[in-house]
């Protein structure tokens, strides 16, 4: 494959704006920052609340209701009257009011989505409470929210593989050298190496500030060989797909940054998994740590849609609506770690599982991208073979047809030539010569008149 030729899944992937500034400004714009204060609030009231048997069922519903009422903002957002009503004014505020009392006001945006979620729980309390029309699924609401952690865990690995897979497609290298496969995976496994080591080193030193870098290592090894075992099961997976690009400097550049950004991603996965059962972090460092998770996961997830939305005609997530379906999937997403919580009594399970899909999610996502970048390019390499066979087989043709016109007129000359001779004359015959007559009328006289009876 020349440099000069383009892949088409690659250049698809370069389309796709992998700026997130522009959506983190968005997201946390003034005039839309009480929803994110208001979710907040609420996620860590609801959270403490779900912890109490008597109140699980009713806490999920909570939680549904005010996902509900924000999905139902977001497609109503489009409206520029909805719009006006969830998003703050500058011009409406009092100039004799504090700045305090300017912010409490603009929670006045929050009444909307607030009111839609309180309709909705008034109607899932009659269809499904425990005195509603179908009482028996009462119960089963919170199951239903829990299971959906598994679909929260697969969509944060799908949303962060695809902004990772654009961002390398986008970086990739048209001209240099190209670096030998070999090469290139022992130079990411090292570099992942000592990423993980770094990674461990720093939380190993918050908990045991006088450990040394041996220490370090060889309390942690277990960590470090399911990196490593990660890392070398993953290459040789994939060796055969990566391979196609040795020839090709896009996509070998591709191929070993999307390997390197998809490993880093995998040992901060693991990484949180062998904390969290193995380094005993405190109750804090976990809520944290999963509290930004929760916001990386939410912001991921609208930059995948918003992003594919730019591209589709019928855009149900755009920059207008962002915020709204951003703060419904949030709501979504927390009820489900509260309701996990409440079933398996302990947050560190919870965790442990969230994290597992996403990493098992991201291996997938890993190889398909690259089957489908490489696939490309393997089938341009089949259309020029057999683009090459046809010309070579219409040449032999040719060449074939041309010995034959060629014989033909070989021949044709050697027919003119004869013609061209006295072919019905023999050179070593005298026609003119009388021969002696040697036949049996020689001796017999003919009379010249000869009488008919």
């Amino acid at each position: 494959m020349h440099e000069s030729e383009s892949n088409p899944e690659l250049e698809s992937l370069k389309n796709v704006e992998t700026s997130l500034w522009k959506l983190l400004k968005t997201l946390l714009s003034p005039k839309t920052m009480p929803h994110i204060v208001m979710i907040s609030i609420l996620a860590i009231i609801l959270h403490i609340l779900a912890s109490s048997d008597s109140l699980t069922n009713i806490t999920s519903v909570i939680f549904i209701s005010l996902s509900m009422g924000y999905s139902i903002t977001a497609i109503g957002s489009k409206n520029e009257r909805i719009r006006n009503w969830t998003i703050a004014r500058p011009e409406n505020d009092n100039e004799g009011d504090s700045k305090a009392m300017k912010f409490i006001k603009k929670f006045k945006i929050c009444i909307f989505p607030l009111s839609v979620s309180l309709a909705s729980t008034i109607l899932i309390i009659t269809l499904f409470g425990e005195n509603g029309l179908i009482p028996q699924v009462y119960d089963l609401i919170p199951v239903f929210l829990g299971s959906l952690f598994v679909l929260w865990a697969i969509i944060q690995g799908i949303s962060f593989s695809t902004w990772a897979s654009s961002l390398s497609a986008n970086k990739t290298k048209k001209k240099g050298a190209i670096s030998n496969l070999k090469v290139s995976t022992a130079f990411n496994g090292l570099v992942l190496m000592g990423f993980s080591i770094l990674a461990v080193s720093i939380f190993q030193f918050f908990k045991e500030p006088s450990s040394s870098p041996l220490e370090i290592i060889f309390s942690n090894w277990v960590y470090l060989l399911l990196i490593i075992l990660l890392f070398v099961s993953t290459s040789a997976w994939t060796w055969k797909l990566r391979s196609l690009g040795e020839n090709n400097q896009s996509l070998n550049s591709f191929s070993n940054r999307w390997t390197l950004i998809c490993h880093i991603f995998l040992s901060w996965h693991i990484l949180t998994i062998w904390r969290q059962n193995f380094m005993s972090p405190n109750s804090i460092e976990i809520f944290i740590e999963e509290l930004l998770l929760m916001i990386f996961t939410v912001f991921m997830a609208i930059w995948s849609l918003t992003s594919k939305g730019y591209a589709t005609k019928f855009k149900l997530l755009d920059e207008q609506n962002s915020l709204p379906w951003g703060l419904a999937f949030g709501y979504a997403y927390a009820g489900s770690v509260a309701m996990l919580t409440n079933v398996f009594d302990e947050i560190t399970t919870v965790m442990t599982i969230g994290h597992s899909v996403v990493v098992i999610t991201v291996i997938y996502v890993y190889r398909k991208v690259l089957l489908n970048v490489f696939s490309k390019h393997d089938d341009g390499v089949l259309m020029r073979r057999l683009a090459a066979n046809i010309e070579v087989k219409t040449e032999e043709t040719e060449d074939d047809e041309s010995d034959i016109e060629e014989t033909v007129t070989e021949i044709e000359i050697d027919i003119d030539d004869s013609e061209d001779g006295d072919w019905q004359e023999d050179s070593d015959v005298d026609w003119d010569k009388e021969n002696d007559d040697k036949t049996i009328s020689t001796d017999v006289e003919w009379e010249e008149t000869i009488e008919l009876d």
